[in-house]
């Protein structure tokens, strides 16, 4: 699981939160007398990605005489800064990414377009092919305040060499979970404790929103609140503590020393729970080819969904809503874009675009193939975080470091995670 500095997304929230408070103006803008709207377009990502999107938009000006995009990017913390300036400004873009964990927070702001008048047969935006598993994705309460982008899938990214060479098998929808302990710590001793046998999965949401589904609840409501009760999360805590003592998971100290990156790119940890479609960055960093497999499970449901990799959304404030919406439904249903943009912010959202991606890139096969194999067995994507779901990620962090380190019990922790829920959501 990713390991990005807590504090970053800490004062993030808070600066994020503040600018919402203000609202915006409606910073219409009208139709220049030459008949030409431009629509603003605000997105996160490097130059590499930059370059990519703006070949898709040559493509789409050409098909679109009357409709200029300019776009505007930076990286993902700096994206929000930037968003929250330009809503504080009353100057939002037309249009813009929007991560899922902030999507019901700009929804409820009413930040967002609702698209669902613009959305269907004959209409700006066909729908009709989203993979099934991601059609709720930008859905908030009925609203279509976004449209996925791309979809991705939790899965365990793993070092095969060393897992074999340690005699280490790992896991598959038939592997219970215990037997995942038993493999991990086959690992740790072989290295004798230079690796871990996987990075600790009960550090952040992504590993608790996994075991939550695969015991049949989810993360979130459809009304924002949380899923789970605290005997729930006590369960899981508890179980990543007995996975501790086993010394199968990746101690606290060593996430530490690991960041800005994670354990296993820092060969600390042979294997860790990930977005599939970070497979080949992964690899790239570790230095060695990472393979892609299913969590384990006591249950016999997976626990896996269909994540929307970024949502592309409209402003609620602008003037070119009709525009916007044809902008989106290209960059969802266009074979030429998914050929542009390969993987490069995940897997194509529908099926007219599966399988146009470049085969040369064998990570991109990889996860392709991933997701082919779990597709009977994934999820639909659950509801949308609550209001200050993202702050609340970042808590669960700080508890679960605090518990890595011995300094709260299981029992604290829980306490302590459900009473800041109370205020982060309140």
């Amino acid at each position: 699981m990713g390991n990005d500095a807590p504090s970053r997304r800490t004062a993030l929230a808070a600066l994020l939160s503040a600018a919402l408070a203000t609202g915006c103006s409606s910073g219409a803008r009208s139709v220049a007398s030459g008949g030409t709207a431009t629509l603003r377009y605000f997105f996160w990502g490097d130059a590499g990605r930059a370059e990519l999107i703006n070949q898709c938009i040559e493509v789409f000006e050409r098909d679109h005489r009357r409709i200029r995009i300019k776009t505007s990017f930076v990286g993902f913390d700096a994206y929000w800064q930037k968003v929250t300036t330009a809503l504080a400004g009353g100057n939002p873009p037309d249009l813009l990414h929007v991560d899922y964990a902030w999507l019901r927070t700009f929804a409820n702001h009413d930040l967002l377009a609702d698209l669902a008048e613009l959305t269907g047969a004959g209409k700006e935006i066909d729908a009709s092919a989203v993979v099934p598993a991601l059609r709720t994705a930008g859905l908030i309460q009925g609203r279509r305040v976004g449209v996925p982008l791309s979809r991705n899938s939790i899965a365990l990214m793993y070092d095969a060499r060393l897992y074999a060479e340690a005699g280490a098998t790992p896991p598959d929808l038939k592997t219970g979970w215990e037997t995942f302990v038993e493999q991990t710590a086959r690992i740790s001793k072989f290295t004798k404790g230079a690796q871990a046998g996987v990075d600790n999965p009960g550090q952040n949401y992504m590993g608790v929103e996994m075991w939550m589904m695969q015991h049949g609840k989810t993360a979130w409501t459809e009304a924002g609140q949380l899923g789970f009760t605290p005997d729930d999360l006590h369960g899981y805590l508890s179980f990543i503590e007995r996975w501790r003592d086993a010394g199968g998971i990746a101690g606290a100290r060593v996430i530490l020393e690991a960041k800005p990156g994670a354990p296993v790119t820092a060969r600390r940890a042979a294997s860790m729970f990930e977005w599939d479609n970070q497979v080949g960055s992964r690899s790239e960093a570790r230095g060695t080819r990472l393979k892609l497999t299913t969590p384990p499970t006591d249950t016999g449901t997976s626990g896996l969904y269909a994540k929307p990799g970024m949502l592309l959304s409209a402003s609620g404030t602008t003037p070119y809503r009709s525009e916007a919406a044809q902008f989106i439904n290209f960059m969802i249903n266009d074979r030429r874009v998914a050929k542009i943009l390969g993987t490069n912010i995940g897997m194509a959202p529908t099926t007219r675009q599966e399988g146009a991606a470049s085969t040369d890139d064998p990570f991109v096969r990889l996860t392709q193939g991933y997701e082919k194999r779990i597709a009977g067995v994934a999820a639909a994507t659950p509801p949308a975080p609550g209001v200050g779901g993202s702050t609340l990620n970042v808590r669960l962090e700080r508890i679960a470091e605090k518990l890595g380190y011995g300094v709260i019990s299981v029992d604290e922790a829980v306490d302590l995670y459900f009473d800041q829920a109370k205020v982060v959501l309140s």
